[in-house]
């Protein structure tokens, strides 16, 4: 509980202020204070999932996180922390596996963030349990087609995110010249990960899948912005004996007009066993190419992606819920081999009701085998629908309310028939800032 514990001091020492003399004033003036926020993020979730195998996960779980930081000491030092839990409401013994609790239909609650953030001109370097967040600013008025933008992210798609024990360094690149001065740069190194459905940080290595092994990560990226509207990233990501991870990636938005845009990215991921067997139990190399295009006209938008791995492994992502397009609600059409198309489209309905948003996305995946044996694997489909409301005022206490509600048909074609699962899913998220 230590961010309640800060948003509780700083609320106090607010209210003292009028208790004390003036020359309190000054201090309680200080950015460290002033720039002071904490608060509570409440969110419930329902999960009701019908796997192809016949197995069923089910629970409903409420929680959410409470943080607190401080604004920067002399411009130079902040001090945060954020404090997760997620408690069952329904969560039958039997149903286990949604991943809004921990394994059993336990309550997760953990300090998940507690870190210091030192800061010198524009260069910040964080130290400690830390949520990770790499995303460049999505060009406005388009899709927000993943949520995490790259291989490290929060992966926030149950009831609490991944956070990390790490020492993260970023800025912008300290080189005065119109040519890079959009550029910016991330090194830095995890030892540890918390899963989003457990109250434990265990190694990176263990968290990508190696059980035995006890390897962090180093990684770097540059992120670079030439242009208006053109976004591109590089990066590299090593767990020695374990990972690797090269990943380059761009984005372009064309403007047609005030009410229309099209939109063209590509991406390309080459993932290996970074000089060891510990994930496999044999060394390996694989690759992902995908493509996304998107048209959007007032309230309209029509998308569309393809995606084709190498037979190699398949690709994995154990902390982010992208950056691959082809992520839906259920699957995320990754595995070793396979060659996959995704269609959707977009509706607003802002004309009608403010913040109101409907949707449908299929994809399907082919020629999918397994790495070891090379024997083909069950073709894949998935059909999704989603609506979200998200209430938009500012100064409301309501401000960024949201609700959604998705469902999902999943469909695995095998040489003896087809294994149909369904994907029900039911989120409210409401910030609440304290100060």
């Amino acid at each position: 509980m230590f961010a309640a514990a800060i948003g509780v001091g700083l609320a106090s020492a607010s209210w003292a202020q009028e208790q004390k003399p003036p020359e309190a004033d000054s201090a309680l003036a200080d950015p460290f204070f002033k720039d002071a926020k904490a608060g509570y993020h409440f969110r419930t979730f329902f999960m009701d999932r019908d796997n192809p195998s016949g197995s069923v996960n089910e629970a409903w779980a409420a929680g959410g996180w409470l943080y607190g930081r401080t604004g920067f000491w002399r411009d130079f030092l902040q001090l945060g922390a954020t404090y997760y839990f997620s408690l069952p409401i329904y969560a039958p013994d039997d149903k286990d596996g949604t991943q809004l609790l921990r394994p059993g239909q336990e309550s997760i609650y953990v300090l998940g963030e507690l870190y210091a953030r030192l800061r010198y001109e524009k260069q910040t370097l964080t130290l400690y349990r830390q949520e990770i967040d790499m995303g460049y600013p999505r060009p406005s008025g388009v899709r927000s087609n993943r949520s995490d933008l790259t291989y490290v992210g929060k992966l926030d798609n149950r009831m609490v995110p991944v956070t990390y024990e790490a020492a993260l360094l970023g800025g912008p690149i300290p080189i005065e010249s119109p040519a890079v001065e959009s550029v910016r740069y991330w090194t830095g190194y995890l030892w540890n990960a918390k899963p989003r459905d457990s109250n434990d940080f265990i190694s990176i290595g263990e968290a990508i899948g190696a059980k035995s092994s006890d390897s962090g990560m180093g990684m770097v990226g540059l992120q670079w912005s030439p242009m208006k509207d053109l976004w591109t990233q590089a990066w590299y990501h090593r767990s020695n004996d374990v990972l690797g991870i090269v990943f380059l990636d761009l984005d372009y938005v064309n403007r047609l007009s005030k009410e229309s845009y099209f939109r063209l990215a590509t991406q390309y991921t080459n993932q290996n066993s970074a000089g060891g067997t510990e994930l496999t139990g044999k060394t390996f190399s694989t690759w992902n190419w995908e493509a996304y295009g998107e048209f959007g006209w007032q309230w309209l938008t029509l998308y569309g992606a393809y995606s084709t791995i190498g037979e190699g492994q398949q690709i994995r992502v154990p902390f982010s819920s992208g950056p691959i397009y082809t992520q839906l609600l259920t699957r995320n059409f990754t595995r070793a081999g396979e060659d996959t198309w995704l269609l959707g489209v977009g509706v607003n309905l802002d004309q009608y009701a403010r913040g109101l948003s409907f949707w449908v996305d299929f994809a399907d995946g082919r020629n999918a085998v397994n790495p070891t044996s090379g024997a083909a694997l069950p073709d894949e489909r998935e059909y999704d629908v989603g609506i979200v409301w998200t209430y938009r005022e500012k100064g409301s206490i309501f401000d960024s309310f949201r609700a959604r509600a998705r469902y999902g048909w999943v469909f695995d074609d095998n040489p003896t028939g087809t294994q149909r699962g369904t994907d029900f899913r039911v989120d409210i998220n409401w910030p609440i800032p304290f100060f």
